[in-house]
């Protein structure tokens, strides 16, 4: 295996960015709003300030002290300990895995406009929801350069 790590580039890095932004913030985002009319543009700023501000924080965090790698888990546990470092890494599992269904049921909803019979037969249904975190998995652990390969087409066509 190769000790060089693998880096991605700033059409990869945007993608992900954007894809992110446009798979939750446009498809999904505003019909779960909708409901709630015109003070979930409230909702909106509320988050895309929580959004900023939370960059911001990761961005000193990463110019001080701390030199090692990790996000919240490398932060959390040189400025509290271990005890709340582990607790921040078990979060960040937890709704990892609360994402991948998240996700999962987006994307079937997504299609189910293209293929009605996801909306009618719920096996049908499981079965793309778990074929798509499979396949993904299967893509993610290929490496970052496929991953991101697959993150600019994929936001492409979004």
């Amino acid at each position: 295996m190769d000790s060089k790590p693998q880096k991605i580039g700033l059409i990869t890095s945007t993608a992900l960015v954007v894809g992110n932004m446009i798979g939750v913030g446009i498809f999904v985002l505003p019909a779960a709003l909708a409901s709630y009319g015109s003070i979930s543009i409230l909702g909106w700023i509320f988050t895309a300030a929580g959004a900023i501000i939370l960059a911001k924080i990761f961005s000193n965090f990463s110019r001080i002290v701390i030199s090692k790698s990790g996000g919240p888990y490398a932060y959390s546990r040189a400025g509290f300990g271990d005890f709340v470092g582990f607790l921040i890494v078990w979060g960040y599992w937890i709704s990892v895995g609360v994402s991948n269904g998240a996700i999962s049921i987006a994307i079937v909803g997504g299609l189910s406009f293209f293929f009605p019979v996801l909306a009618t037969n719920s096996y049908y249904a499981i079965i793309t929801g778990l074929s798509l975190i499979w396949i993904f998995t299967w893509l993610n652990n290929k490496g970052i350069k496929v991953s991101g390969k697959v993150n600019v087409i994929t936001t492409a066509f979004k």
